[in-house]
Formats: structure tokens, sequence, C-alpha cells
């Protein structure tokens, strides 16, 4: 969660320094539309497992950039790696990272998988 936080923080100060003086009231100017989502894992029957059951993610392409939308994502991806290979899996094993400067109002996620 502190990750996430984190990342929220950060897209919210880009912004901020991004808008003019008169506009800083405003935190998000514009719109971040979602292009790509992938996923990382030190464990590559994981990051397989994660590709395979990918058409199930939260993450939808064109959706905006939202918190509980990364909360679902999260818990999705820890409650399928403990069904299917670890039953000890903790939920702090998963974070994302997400890109904002590769294209104007538009961010891509990866979800990463530590062990």
């Amino acid at each position: 969660m502190k990750t996430l936080k984190s990342i929220f923080a950060l897209v919210s100060l880009i912004c901020l320094v991004s808008c003019s003086s008169s506009k800083q009231t405003t935190v998000l100017d514009d719109d971040y539309k979602l292009t790509t989502v992938e996923y990382q894992a030190e464990d590559n029957s994981i990051e397989d497992l994660l590709n395979s059951y990918s058409d199930k993610s939260k993450f939808k392409k064109g959706q905006s950039l939202k918190e509980s939308t990364f909360i679902q994502e999260r818990e999705r991806i820890a409650k399928l790696i403990r069904e299917n290979k670890d039953p000890n899996f903790s939920i702090d094993q998963v974070s994302f990272e997400v890109d904002t400067t590769s294209t104007k109002n538009k961010f891509s996620v990866t979800a990463v998988v530590k062990e």
C-alpha cells in the first residue's frame, strides 16, 4: 500500500509542477488513460501464470488512473498466486510501476511480483 501511495503522490506532484500557478488548484488537468499492462516476476512460472490470466485483469485499456483499480488488481494477483503456486504468498510482494512520461495523457502499468 505504501508503494501505491507513493506512485499516486509522484503522479500528483508531476501534474502540479506542470500546471501554471493559476491552475494549481486542479491536480489533474487532463485525464490519463491506460495504454498497456505488463507483468514481471522473479519466478518465470509466476510470470507465465499472470500472463495466462491477463484477460481477468482489473486494468482495462483506456481506463482512467484510479487507486481502486490498483487495489483490486493487487488482490487478484495475490489470490491467483495463492491458489495456483504458493498458498503462503503475501499481497505485500505485489507492487506497481506506473509510467506517465512516454505519451501525453497516457500511462502504462507494470505489475511486479517479488519473491
